[in-house]
């Protein structure tokens, strides 16, 4: 019985690793287009323009930035496990996917599927990562 338990508590806790890094991964991912200014990211901010009234640079910046904050807070989670900075990261992290799906479905005339499952997909392991690191407290 205590095979089978440590066994399970392993899997868990590979996933919580791999699933921090992923998630890290993604942010910095998404971030670097809206630094850098790829035309494609920038042709998507200026499409936020009837529903967020600022100018569309400042904007994906601004969300650049904060996508590359959250990329690294949950890589510096991944490695230290430090649960607060863990809580903040995936409150950010669930804040920011919210704020996307937001921008997907009420700013663009025909949201980014693949955008739309991304979010929704991190706002699932930022809820369960919140459920899990609340429970620890």
């Amino acid at each position: 019985m205590n095979t089978k338990i440590l066994k399970k508590n392993k899997k868990m806790n590979i996933f919580n690793k791999v699933s921090n890094f992923i998630a890290a991964g993604l942010m910095v991912f998404f971030a670097i287009p809206k630094l850098v200014g790829i035309e494609k990211s920038v042709q998507g901010f200026e499409q936020f323009k009837s529903l967020v009234p600022l100018d569309p640079t400042v904007f994906r910046l601004f969300t650049g930035v904060v996508e590359l904050v959250i990329g690294v807070l949950l890589l510096v989670y991944a490695i230290k496990h430090t649960n607060s900075l863990g809580k903040l990261a995936y409150f950010l992290l669930l804040s920011t996917m919210l704020g996307g799906l937001t921008m997907e479905f009420f700013a663009r005339p025909k949201p980014e599927m693949m955008l739309v499952v991304i979010a929704i997909l991190l706002s699932a392991l930022s809820i369960y990562k919140l459920k899990t690191l609340l429970q620890k407290f």
